[in-house]
């Protein structure tokens, strides 16, 4: 009967062990997958961050639910709209100068551009983590302060943001 008993556990903790390795495969491959489509659209140029959290001037972290707050890259131009991405109520359209797109060592990716807008001239750095399509995104104005968000990567046309009219 000890025996049984013994073999039983013995297969249920084999069986459970087998179950949860290839749990942790599944969620690896599918972040994976998440982290490949947000890189293809990065370097496609059509895509959009709306922050889910942003960093205020005091230095502390504040959630985002206004959907008219965004960044996206529309073909040529790259958009900022809202006081957490820009610092005015504009929407604000500029060309990107200069980019740059890297893997880093740790297999994260990079970009840094440089945009020039009427309204808006700055640096944008977007860090994209291994493993997600959650990035984290600085704009360093060359007058202004620098604003921090984070929020996911997503194409276009899967996003839900509100574009306003009044385009500078």
């Amino acid at each position: 009967m000890k025996r049984i008993l013994l073999l039983t556990l013995v297969f249920a903790l084999a069986v459970s062990t087998g179950y949860s390795q290839n749990k942790k495969a599944d969620k690896e491959a599918a972040a994976q997958a998440m982290f490949d489509k947000a890189k293809a659209a990065i370097e496609a140029k059509d895509f959009v961050i709306v922050p889910d959290s942003y960093e205020t001037s005091d230095g502390s972290l504040e959630n985002n639910n206004d959907d008219a707050n965004f960044l996206s890259y529309e073909g040529e131009f790259l958009f900022l709209q809202g006081a957490i991405i820009c610092g005015n109520s504009y929407t604000n359209k500029a060309s990107v100068t200069t980019a740059d797109q890297k893997l880093d060592k740790k297999g994260n990716f990079v970009v840094t551009m440089q945009i020039t807008g009427t309204q808006i001239q700055a640096k944008v750095e977007i860090f994209l983590r291994k493993g997600g399509n959650y990035a984290e995104v600085i704009v360093t104005p060359t007058r202004g302060s620098v604003r921090r968000f984070s929020g996911e990567v997503t194409l276009r046309s899967e996003s839900k943001y509100y574009k306003r009219p009044n385009v500078v």
